[in-house]
């Protein structure tokens, strides 16, 4: 397993089953098309028809190199860089938004959810 299935398989412990959360990880000697193909089976299993949002490791690397070909105004939106606090967000929103407010709303939740222990415990003090 990859770092998506193993992130999708943590989330899964802390919230129970996610029918519309697909992990794609890509192996090593993979080619592009295989990918590629990978995704758009992802996609087509959990979109109902609200969008898309595809989540990577990481800006500039191959998944969100290739996430971003799948980019779509108001279907499709491609987050660079996720933590589990974001997922767990995610998973367990029940308010209906639009695609984009939810992808803005979800990074901001992430970066919001980065800590240095240090500063937090020396405000605790």
């Amino acid at each position: 397993l990859g770092l998506a299935e193993e992130a999708l398989r943590v989330l899964e412990l802390i919230v129970g089953k996610c029918e519309r959360a697909k992990g794609v990880s890509i192996l090593p000697d993979e080619d592009v098309s295989s990918i590629k193909r990978k995704i758009e089976e992802a996609i087509k299993a959990v979109d109902t028809g609200d969008g898309v949002l595809i989540m990577t490791d990481m800006f500039g690397g191959t998944p969100s190199n290739i996430g971003l070909s799948y980019l779509e105004e108001g279907r499709r939106e491609v987050i660079c860089g996720f933590n589990l606090p974001m997922l767990i967000k995610l998973a367990t929103m029940e308010e209906k938004k639009e695609l984009k407010e939810v992808a803005k709303f979800i990074k901001e939740y992430g970066k919001r959810n980065i800590y240095l222990a240090t500063e937090v415990l020396s405000e605790a003090k």
